[in-house]
């Protein structure tokens, strides 16, 4: 008989949290043992992509997730999940993690937490105490925290101070990207969201010191003007601004992928970035040496060391690329790892 998993997360446009549950139904789906039900703000890209495995009747959109705490969503969630009864609830995000186990403590219903990044230590500040204790707190009332990378998982045992048994590392892992065009754009790429903790500030700073390679920024967020305005101050012509673009995969029409950032856990646009043989110039930070064994380099957050591995990029790119090939296919391919996240799910679900 089929089980029944209620994915929660809070928001429903692109990004790394979104793709995962996108491609853990996609992929359990596959396996024929799993129905799916699905909890998030509104329709968006993550709706449209489970769009021919999840019914609107299997789909529950509510804005007021996105609050910090709403006793109405809660309420709206809880009767959701009784009208529904699935047999697991996988919630990620923050919110969808905080209404996802309170949802299963008053329902009776088995919660897994995928933390993407601890937010209460990254994104706390001053009360970085409080929201550390939270996630404590409700750990006691979740089967099972299953961290993306080791660093997070250290981070939840030794920070959190949440119990080692609870804390499960499995690697993130994607489906590998299919390309659209052999092309070559360009030599050097980042992908993120124009925003902290990224810091696209200092790799544009860096590429002052790289005229003869042009770089790519993909993505849109607050700080574009800023990022506009230091190319403008610096008179670089060798970057440029692709915009925002969903589902972007064009990551084999450029040499090299580039995250500079001050906090990760293990960015999905690299492991993307890897599954196309791209080499990668990474920041030191989080679960970054994870996905970094002999096919880049990490870096510190200085744009004279960034510019000087970019350099040492270039000059093994062969034997970099072809190392990303084999540690994707290795280690973070998620069509030879979905079998660890449906062992997990189904070891949840039969732990009376």
């Amino acid at each position: 008989m089929k089980k029944t998993i209620l994915f929660i997360i809070t928001k429903s446009e692109t990004g790394g949290a979104q793709k995962f549950v996108s491609e853990q139904i996609s992929c359990l789906n596959r396996i024929k043992n799993w129905d799916f039900l699905l909890a998030t703000n509104s329709e968006g890209w993550l709706t449209e992509t489970v769009k021919g495995i999840i019914s609107n009747e299997s789909l529950l959109l509510n804005p007021k997730i996105e609050k910090s705490f709403s006793l109405n969503y809660l309420i709206t969630l809880i009767l959701f999940i009784r009208k529904q009864k699935p047999n697991l609830i996988v919630a990620n995000s923050a919110n969808g993690g905080l209404y996802g186990r309170l949802s299963g403590f008053f329902t009776g219903t088995k919660v897994i937490y995928v933390s993407h990044g601890w937010s209460s230590i990254y994104k706390g500040g001053k009360f970085q105490f409080v929201f550390n204790f939270i996630e404590r707190t409700l750990s006691y009332i979740t089967s099972s925290i299953l961290c993306i990378s080791e660093q997070d998982r250290i981070k939840a045992v030794e920070i959190l101070g949440i119990t080692p048994s609870k804390v499960i590392v499995i690697p993130n892992s994607i489906l590998p990207i299919q390309a659209n065009s052999q092309e070559n754009v360009g030599d050097i790429v980042t992908v993120c969201r124009l925003a902290s903790p990224k810091r696209v500030d200092i790799l544009i700073e860096a590429m002052a010191f790289l005229p003869e390679y042009t770089l790519h920024i993909v993505g849109d967020g607050p700080l574009l003007p800023n990022l506009q305005n230091i190319i403008k101050v610096k008179n670089l012509s060798n970057v440029l601004f692709c915009g925002y673009k969903p589902d972007f995969n064009e990551f084999n029409q450029y040499k090299i992928f580039c995250l500079i950032s001050d906090s990760e856990g293990m960015p999905m646009s690299a492991i993307e970035a890897m599954s196309c043989g791209l080499p990668l110039i990474l920041s030191n930070v989080g679960g970054c040496p994870e996905i970094v064994d002999n096919n880049g380099l990490l870096v510190d957050n200085t744009p004279i060391h960034i510019s000087l591995n970019i350099r040492k990029a270039f000059t093994y790119y062969e034997a970099l690329s072809h190392n990303s090939i084999e540690l994707f296919k290795s280690k973070f391919n998620l069509e030879k790892n979905i079998h660890l996240f449906d062992s997990l799910y189904k070891k949840t679900i039969n732990n009376q």
